[in-house]
């Protein structure tokens, strides 16, 4: 952030602390007052933290401990970070932890969640073949009928295709993304489901679908997605 404002009663004396937000992934606001303004954060002089509407600001954490007021302009977005693949959970986009703090939302600006990736796809279902020889182990391959004069029947178990991986959700700087195919499984075996959708901000990612069944087992079912993110979490106030 950048561009401290001095807001002056007309005598040369400030009433209040403001900064002007840049994009970032990430900020502190206790950090960025007190060194826009030493002790800024807890002293009781009234501070204004403005977004403006062509800036995007990542997680935005107002900790504990602030004294005075905070106002904070909105007129751009602030966006939690995306759900990772296999089912993680989106970020919060602004925790508050003092009180006194008001945010003035402009038309068109807004505060969102990540959204949640997408669930892992489940594994197919084993299948399992017969194959039938006339020698004394069960080391050959190929699937065929069984003849009279044929003495050792051999059965073989083969194992399912892996689950496609979820996709990642929508977050700061990420684009949601859709989940991947799963792997073809082994002779008569099921394949791997395909992995849930990322969501968008603010919504919980797609769960996985299920492996496709096999001729021995079924296939497994997919995880959950993961949870969206919140808008705003108040931490440690009544």
């Amino acid at each position: 952030a950048s561009g401290a404002i001095d807001m002056s009663d007309g005598f040369g004396k400030s009433n209040e602390v403001g900064i002007n937000a840049s994009a970032a992934s990430s900020a502190n606001l206790k950090t960025l007052f007190d060194n826009n303004t030493a002790g800024s954060w807890a002293g009781s002089t009234a501070k204004r933290f403005t977004i403006g509407a062509s800036t995007t600001m990542g997680i935005i954490t107002a900790p504990a401990s602030m004294g005075g007021t905070l106002i904070i302009d909105l007129a751009g977005a602030i966006q939690g970070v995306a759900g990772s693949a296999n089912g993680g959970a989106g970020a919060t986009a602004m925790t508050i932890q003092s009180a006194n703090i008001t945010i003035n939302m402009a038309s068109g600006s807004s505060i969102s969640g990540g959204g949640g990736g997408g669930g892992q796809g489940g594994t197919g279902g084993q299948g399992r073949f017969t194959i039938c020889q006339n020698s004394n182990n069960c080391g050959g391959t190929g699937i065929g009928s069984c003849h009279q004069d044929e003495d050792v029947i051999c059965q073989y178990t083969t194992s399912g295709g892996a689950g496609g991986a979820g996709g990642i959700g929508q977050g700061y700087g990420q684009s949601a993304a859709n989940g991947s195919s799963g792997a073809g499984g082994g002779t008569q075996a099921g394949t791997g489901g395909a992995g849930g959708n990322g969501a968008a901000f603010g919504a919980a990612g797609a769960a996985g679908s299920a492996g496709g069944n096999g001729t021995y087992t079924s296939g497994s079912a997919g995880s959950g997605g993961g949870a969206a993110g919140r808008a705003i979490t108040f931490s440690g106030l009544s």
